[in-house]
């Protein structure tokens, strides 16, 4: 096994989202589609396959955001995942990082050097996001005034 690692590369959606659904997430393509292009993001890659990914947001200067480090169950505890974080924690170096974890994934992000903090508070999305909801209808389409 020789992985590989790119920096917000082309990848296709379909790949993303069979990851996605190796370790029981769904995710639509357009979600996906959208959050990737906003996103900075590693790939984790054995030969052609997609294996892992991990995705971040930040000011490049405060805070980062981190997000999805998702890696398929056969390529899990291999240092994958680990090495796709460090390769975001070297990019934004400097800045605050946050990030939300899964069931039982604290103790590695403990690991990695992330400590719990009790102040942090969120909204829980309900439904598709503004942006997905222009694309999905959008009120004028572009095309009819040429």
């Amino acid at each position: 096994m020789n992985i590989t690692y790119s920096i917000n590369n082309p990848v296709k959606a379909e790949s993303l989202i069979d990851v996605f659904k190796s370790v029981g997430w769904k995710k639509s393509k357009l979600d996906i589609v959208q959050a990737f292009e906003n996103s900075y993001y590693v790939t984790a890659w054995d030969g052609k396959q997609l294996v892992g990914f991990a995705r971040a947001i930040s000011d490049k200067y405060y805070y980062t955001n981190i997000f999805d480090v998702v890696v398929r169950p056969k390529y899990q505890k291999k240092g994958i995942a680990k090495a796709m974080l460090n390769l975001i924690l070297e990019e934004f170096e400097g800045t605050y990082f946050y990030l939300s974890y899964t069931e039982g994934n604290k103790g590695f992000y403990a690991k990695c050097g992330f400590k719990e903090n009790a102040r942090c508070m969120f909204i829980q999305k309900e439904g598709p996001s503004k942006a997905t909801e222009e694309l999905l209808n959008p009120k004028t389409n572009p095309f009819d005034e040429l």
